[in-house]
């Protein structure tokens, strides 16, 4: 025999994620866009990032820097936006 509150709860809880994930990449098309984000990306970045970055100008690849930068900056920009997603789900807005 089925337990019908599990049941529910699942599907509840995957409808709030499938919610979340939507918001999220809504966002990211809209107001977390990974390439105006760049400098406020940057300045998250750690020592290893910093280190990356210069091994990538010592070797004049400016191609691997470029695609560095963008991969960091856009998990930084999702980061923002899954937080912004949510938060907007606890309060309700979604």
């Amino acid at each position: 025999m089925k337990n019908f509150e599990t049941d529910t709860q699942y599907e509840e809880a995957e409808m709030a994620q499938c919610l979340i994930i939507d918001r999220i990449n809504e966002l990211m098309k809209t107001y977390y866009k990974p390439a105006q984000m760049i400098m406020e990306a940057m300045i998250e970045f750690t020592m290893d990032d910093n280190e990356k970055m210069a091994e990538y100008v010592n070797e004049n690849n400016m191609e691997g820097l470029g695609k560095f930068i963008y991969l960091k900056t856009y998990d930084f920009a999702s980061m923002l936006a899954e937080r912004q997603a949510e938060k907007e789900f606890e309060q309700g807005e979604l």
